[in-house]
C-alpha cells in the first residue's frame, strides 16, 4: 500500500525486481502490485521479428490504468547478452494484452535523484545496472504489462518530406540519406547495421566469402515517393584493397543481397546485383532504392552460391543470445554407476523440484556464459568415466530462455587409470574432421569414487594427474564463451 509518502517494494523470488513510487507522486492511497506472467496468460504476445526475444519475463502491474502524479521507477531483471554495443533493450507496454506498443519516458539519473527526494531507496548508475542486467523503467501510469525485449542496436529519427540523413551509431559508416520529396509525412525510421564477426564466417564457410554488416532499415516494405541513397562498408577481405576495380568485369565477386520480407516472416536474400548500380567510395558502396528493406554485401568468387552462402550464416548470427549457467545434479545408483541431470537455465530456481524427491545432489554450477536462443548444445563426455549410451547415440538439447532446459545421463566407470586430458585430445581430433564448426561452452570436470560423486575445477592444461569425467558443452555454428566452474564436493 502507497500513500503520499511512497514506499518501494522488491520481488521476494527474483533478485533485481523492484518498484519505487516517490513521494507525493501518489493522489490517495494505493496497492501496487507486481507478478511474472506466464505466457498461456496472455492474450497475444509482444510482436517481435528475427533477432528480437524477450530479455525477460513479462511482468503485470497493478492497478492497472493507474495515473501517477510523477515518474515511477520499476526495475527488472533480464538475461539477454547485450554484446557491448552491439545489441540493446526495448521497453514494449500493453494496455490490455492485445496490443503491444514501444513505452518512452526518459529521465536523467541526476533528475530520478531529486525526485526520490530523500528516500532511503538508492538508484544504480547505467554502469551498474548493465553489469548487474536490470531494466529501469519509468512510467507516469501503469499499463496492464510490460515486456522488455533484445534487439539489435537501433539508431532511429523522425524524418519528414524535407528529407534527411540517418547514421549507425555502431558503424558509422552506415547510412541512408532521404532526398527531400522521399517522404510525404513525418515518420520515425529506424537503421540498424549488424556487425559480422570474421571469425565467426570462417568457422561456418572457411575462406569462402566474406561479408559486410547486415544494415537494415525500418519499418521495412515501406515504399519511397524518390530514391533514398543507402551506404555500406565492403566487406573486410585480404584479398582486396577495397578500390573498384576488385569488383569489376563482366561477373563482379560483389554481390549485393536483399531481403523485403517484413514482419515475423523469416528473412528471404535474393541478389540484386544485376539490377542495382553500386557506386564505389572511400571503402564504401552506394545504391538507390525505392523501399525499405534488410541488405547484405557478401564478396564470394563463386558468385552463383552467394545467396546459399549467406542465407547459411544468417541462420546462425541472428540467433538471440542470453546469458545462463549450467547446473549439474547427480545421483550414486552404485559403487560404479552414477545418474546425472544437466540444466541450461536462465531465471530458474536452483532446487529443482523432481531431482529434490529424488535425492539429486548438485555437484556443479557455471558462472553465466552466453548461449544462444533455440541452438542445440551438445554434451560430450570424456575421460575414466564413461556414459551408457546406444552406439551413434548423441547427447544433445536445445536451448530456449525461460523454458526448462534437461538432459538426463547414466555414466560409469570404465578405466580408473585413464586420463580426462587424453581424451580430450583425441576429442579435438575427431571434432576437426566433422564438416561443422563446434565450439566449447564450458568443460565440467567430475570425480566418481566410493565416497561419492567430486567436482573439481581444472583446464585443458591442468594438472596431468588428475583423474577425472570431463563433460564438454558445446555448441554449433557459432563463437561462445568457455568459463572455469567453481569447484563442489559431494559426499
Amino acid at each position: 500500500m502507497v500513500d503520499a509518502r511512497g514506499g518501494a517494494m522488491r520481488g521476494c523470488r527474483h533478485n533485481g525486481l523492484r518498484i519505487i513510487v516517490p513521494p507525493r507522486k501518489c493522489s490517495a492511497p494505493t496497492r501496487v502490485t507486481c507478478r511474472l506472467v506466464k505466457r498461456h496468460r496472455l492474450a497475444s504476445m509482444p510482436p517481435m521479428v528475427e533477432g528480437e526475444g524477450l530479455a525477460g519475463r513479462i511482468i503485470e502491474v497493478g492497478p492497472t490504468g493507474a495515473q501517477f502524479l510523477g515518474p515511477v521507477i520499476v526495475e527488472i531483471p533480464h538475461f539477454a547478452a547485450l554484446r557491448g554495443t552491439e545489441r540493446e533493450l526495448v521497453i514494449l507496454r500493453s494496455e490490455t494484452g492485445e496490443n503491444w506498443r514501444e513505452h518512452h519516458c526518459d529521465f536523467t539519473e541526476e533528475e530520478l535523484n531529486q525526485i526520490l527526494n530523500g528516500m532511503d531507496e538508492k538508484l544504480d548508475s547505467p554502469e551498474e545496472l548493465e553489469k548487474k542486467r536490470i531494466c529501469r523503467i519509468i512510467t507516469r501510469d501503469f499499463p496492464q504489462y510490460f515486456a522488455v525485449v533484445s534487439r539489435i542496436k537501433q539508431d532511429s529519427h523522425l524524418i519528414g518530406p524535407e528529407g534527411g540523413v540517418l547514421s549507425s551509431t555502431l558503424v558509422p559508416q552506415v547510412q541512408a540519406v532521404f532526398p527531400e520529396g522521399a517522404l510525404t509525412k513525418k515518420i520515425r525510421v529506424g537503421l540498424q547495421a549488424q556487425p559480422i564477426d570474421i571469425e565467426v564466417v570462417r568457422k561456418i564457410l572457411g575462406n569462402k566469402a566474406t561479408f559486410s554488416s547486415i544494415v537494415t532499415l525500418e519499418p521495412r516494405r515501406r515504399k519511397f515517393h524518390k530514391p533514398i541513397t543507402m551506404t555500406i562498408p565492403i566487406p573486410k577481405s585480404s584479398n582486396s584493397d577495397g578500390t573498384s576495380g576488385v569488383y569489376s568485369g563482366e561477373t563482379p565477386t560483389l554481390r549485393l543481397l536483399c531481403s523485403i520480407t517484413g514482419g515475423t516472416t523469416p528473412a528471404q536474400w535474393e541478389d540484386i546485383t544485376g539490377s542495382t548500380p553500386l557506386t564505389f567510395v572511400n571503402q564504401c558502396v552506394s545504391f538507390t532504392t525505392n523501399v525499405s528493406a534488410r541488405f547484405w554485401l557478401i564478396d564470394c568468387r563463386q558468385v552463383q552460391e552467394s545467396v546459399s552462402f549467406g542465407s547459411q550464416l544468417y541462420r546462425e548470427i541472428i540467433c538471440v543470445p542470453y546469458m545462463a549457467k549450467f547446473v549439474i545434479f547427480a545421483k550414486t545408483l552404485d559403487p560404479i554407476e552414477a545418474r546425472l541431470r544437466c540444466f541450461c537455465m536462465t531465471d530458474d530456481k536452483m532446487d529443482k523440484t523432481l531431482e529434490q524427491q529424488e535425492n539429486f545432489t548438485e555437484v556443479a554450477r557455471s558462472r553465466d556464459v552466453e548461449v544462444l536462443e533455440g541452438k542445440p548444445i551438445f554434451a560430450d563426455c570424456f575421460g575414466n568415466l564413461v556414459p551408457l549410451t546406444k552406439s551413434g547415440q548423441h547427447h544433445a538439447f536445445s536451448f530456449f530462455a525461460f523454458k526448462e532446459n534437461r538432459l538426463a545421463l547414466f555414466i560409469k566407470e570404465s578405466d580408473s587409470d585413464q586420463d580426462a586430458d587424453d581424451e580430450s585430445e583425441r576429442s579435438d581430433k575427431k571434432c576437426k574432421l566433422n564438416s561443422c564448426f563446434v565450439s566449447h561452452v564450458i568443460v565440467l570436470n567430475l570425480f566418481f569414487s566410493n565416497l561419492g560423486i567430486y567436482f573439481h575445477k581444472s583446464f585443458r592444461n591442468g594438472p596431468n594427474h588428475l583423474r577425472h569425467f570431463a563433460i564438454h558443452f558445446s555448441m554449433v555454428g557459432v563463437s561462445v564463451l568457455r568459463v572455469p566452474l567453481d569447484t563442489y564436493l559431494v559426499k
